[in-house]
Formats: structure tokens, C-alpha cells, sequence
């Protein structure tokens, strides 16, 4: 991939600056000598000179004529000046000439040729200090709009999507200088604040289904109770109570309040999860795995349920909480041994920074209403009260931590299948 170069703003605006100047400086070079070229031109030039030829006749009449030379030029011949009707002979008198440079001065200049002078001088100073303002107000203009004025655009229209609260946007600008860099920055920025937002609404719904949950689980223990205070009453009056009856009904009692107990508990280990923290470490895949693999088969001691393992990851190095994971594994593997037959199987995959642990066994499977009970908290179809959920419960906490979740299915033709996945670094 090639690599963009960065170009600074300084860079952005020095360069702005040199060819605003050269621009500036060809066009006061230009005005200059345009108004060097118009003052030469009305003032006469230095070089020129009047030769006079005056002609003294016999009879003492003096006649005078006048042409215009240039020294620089090449020699010409002096010609012969004449009055006009008169030939010219030895005989006719003596003849002089003189030569007189012409002035170049302003004294000379009649008085449109002084104004138009005097107008040339003035642009000659004036041209180069309006062409400069000039130069100066376009290259701002021209770096404000081309180089400022688009991030800065950009950058107050996420912050007034902030301030509505509204983080769905995009932050699209392909700049290459501090501006550009600032962009991505307050991308990154908002990614993140939506990605914190989104969590916290999840943390959010969840409190609410495990509120609704909790009241709805609880309505079956506390209609028991109040069934068997009002059988007491009822039968404590009517004298029909014997001790058989009451020894029953206060055994009842006792599980459904122990059964409350539990539900107590449960709220109370999960808010101790919802505070573990995430500590990632590196580690080496697959050997990783394997060994995380070797200690989960200590739980398949005792039992007639044989543990399948396999690795669909490449070999490398990668970041995880790989502690967290094994929770994870644990709490799946043993809800599995409550239901398994013959078998269980855990599988590795690692794809798009994702690394997935799919535990199936080849028990009844989910129900129907299980798996429609997406965003349940507790995936419990256990009425007696000993077997809470908990374990998928913590497992779901506890894979959100990491940037994953808990999904769950069926396998054909039958048996569970639950697949937990994380979000590594490699």
C-alpha cells in the first residue's frame, strides 16, 4: 500500500504565502517598468539636439533653419538648409551652424504631459502597495476556504450532532495535515462514545429484563406462600388442621422460601460479575487452548460422558482474557454434563479478530421457548428451583465483558448447542 504523505498546515501556508509573493512581485515588477516605459516616453530624450544653419547674404538678410538630430544614432550627413525659394552659392553670403541639446526636464513637459507624469510616479509607489494588499487578502481567502474552512465545517457539524445527542453520523474528511489528523481523532472519538452508549443502553435493557424476570419468577413462590398462609388460616379455624397437614404445608413453605433464597443469591452473584474487570494478556494459540482444554476434561471424571476437542485457529500469538474464557467454558461444559447422553464437543474458531468456543452435546436440546427468549437474562425451564440459569447467565455477563456474546441453538437431529465468542487483539 502506498503511503500518503502528511503535509503540514505551516507547509500548507508557507507555500500559499511564496507564490502569493511571487505572484505579487511579478505584477509590481511589471507596473514599474510599464510606468519606467510611459515617462520615458513624455520626456524628451537627452540625446537629441537642434542643429541651426543661419545664412547671412550680401545684402546683410539673415536666414535660419532648424533640424532635429539623435547622437545615438548612426552618423548622417549634414544636408544643406536653405530658405525657402533660395538657392544657395558661394556668392550669396556666409553661412554658420550651431548646435543645441535639447532639455530633458520636467520644466519642459507642457501641462497634460506634467499630469500624466506626475499620475505615473504616484502608481509606480501605489501599484506594488495595492498588488500586495491584494495578494495578501486572496491568499487568505484562498487558504481559509480551501484549506480551513472544510474540517472546521466538518468538526462544528459533529459537535452539533453531539450536542443533540445524536452519535449516528460519520465524520468524512481525507485530510492530510493537523486538520485532517484532528478528524480522525474526533471519528475515533465518537466511535467510541457511540460504542460506550451502545453498552450502556445494553447494560440498561438487561437490568430491565432481569427486573421483569425476577418478578415474574417470583409471583410462583409468593402465590405458593400466600396459598398456604390462607389453607392455614382456613383450616386453623375450622379445626380440620391436623399434624400431618401442617407438617406438610410448613415443608412446602420451607422450599418455596428456600427457593426465594436462591433468587436472592443469584441478583447478588451477578452484580459481584458485572464488576470484574478484563485482563488481557498474550498468549500462544493453539497451544493456549490446548491446555485450557486438558483442565476442563477434569470435569468429565466420574461421569460416563466422553469430552471431544477441537482447534480450527491458526498458529500465533494473540491478546485475551484467557481466565475469563475459561469461566465461560466451565459454566457451559457443566450445564451440558446435566443434559448430555454420550458426548460433548468443543470447538475453537478464530476468524475477523473473533475467537468462538462452540460447546454442543447430544442431549433433548432447547426448547422452543428457550430459544425464543433472545434477550432473557436466565434460561431456565427448571421449576423446582435449583437450577437458575445462572451458570448461562454469568457466562453472557461475562463474554459482553470481552466483546462477544452467548447464542444458542439446536443441533440436528437433536442435542444443544451454545456458542460463546470474544473479541481478541492478534
Amino acid at each position: 500500500m502506498e503511503k500518503i504523505k502528511r503535509q503540514s498546515l505551516k507547509r500548507s501556508f508557507m507555500k500559499a504565502v511564496a507564490v502569493t509573493m511571487l505572484i505579487v512581485f511579478f505584477c509590481s515588477a511589471l507596473a514599474i517598468f510599464g510606468c519606467y516605459r510611459f515617462q520615458k516616453h513624455i520626456l524628451p530624450d537627452s540625446n537629441e539636439v537642434w542643429l541651426t544653419q543661419q545664412t547671412t547674404a550680401p545684402d546683410g538678410t539673415v536666414t535660419e533653419a532648424k533640424v532635429r538630430y539623435v547622437l545615438d544614432d548612426l552618423p548622417a550627413p549634414f544636408i544643406q538648409l536653405v530658405a525657402g525659394g533660395q538657392e544657395h552659392s558661394e556668392s550669396q553670403g556666409q553661412t554658420n551652424y550651431m548646435i543645441e541639446r535639447i532639455e530633458s526636464s520636467y520644466s519642459m513637459l507642457s501641462p497634460k504631459a506634467r499630469t500624466a507624469y506626475l499620475v505615473s510616479q504616484i502608481c509606480m509607489v501605489l501599484l506594488p502597495l495595492l498588488f500586495t494588499v491584494i495578494g495578501i487578502t486572496l491568499c487568505a481567502w484562498w487558504f481559509y476556504h480551501k484549506v480551513l474552512e472544510p474540517p472546521i465545517t466538518v468538526l462544528m457539524d459533529a459537535t452539533a450532532h453531539i450536542q443533540d445527542q445524536d452519535l449516528n453520523f460519520q465524520i468524512n474528511f481525507d485530510g492530510q495535515n493537523e486538520l485532517g489528523q484532528l478528524c480522525t481523532a474526533f471519528e475515533k472519538m465518537r466511535q467510541t462514545l457511540y460504542e460506550n452508549n451502545r453498552q450502556m443502553w445494553s447494560m440498561l435493557e438487561e437490568r430491565r429484563v432481569l427486573q421483569a424476570s425476577v418478578a415474574h419468577d417470583l409471583r410462583n413462590p409468593i402465590a405458593i406462600m400466600t396459598g398456604y398462609v390462607e389453607y392455614l388460616q382456613e383450616n386453623s379455624q375450622g379445626g380440620t388442621l391436623t399434624e400431618e397437614k401442617l407438617e406438610k404445608a410448613l415443608s412446602n413453605l420451607g422450599i418455596t422460601a428456600e427457593r426465594m433464597g436462591r433468587y436472592t443469591d443469584t441478583m447478588r452473584d451477578l452484580g459481584t460479575i458485572e464488576e470484574i474487570e478484563v485482563h488481557r494478556r498474550e498468549v500462544e494459540l493453539p497451544d493456549f487452548l490446548q491446555h485450557m482444554a486438558d483442565s476442563l476434561s477434569i470435569l468429565f471424571q466420574n461421569t460416563e460422558v466422553r469430552f471431544f476437542c477441537d482447534f480450527h485457529v491458526p498458529k500465533g500469538r494473540t491478546v485475551f482474557d484467557g481466565e475469563l474464557l475459561y469461566r465461560v467454558l466451565e459454566n457451559l461444559i457443566s450445564n451440558a454434563l446435566r443434559f448430555a447422553e454420550h458426548q460433548i464437543e468443543l470447538d475453537f474458531y478464530l476468524e475477523h479478530g473473533t475467537l468462538s468456543a462452540t460447546v454442543t452435546d447430544d442431549g433433548p436440546g432447547f426448547s422452543e421457548k428457550i430459544l425464543r427468549k433472545k434477550n432473557a437474562l436466565f434460561y431456565s425451564e427448571d421449576t423446582s428451583g435449583k437450577h437458575l440459569g445462572l451458570g448461562l447467565a454469568v457466562s453472557r455477563v461475562l463474554c459482553q465483558k470481552h466483546g462477544g456474546t452467548i447464542e444458542l441453538s439446536n443441533q440436528s437431529p437433536h442435542g444443544a448447542c451454545v456458542k460463546a465468542t470474544i473479541t481478541i487483539k492478534q
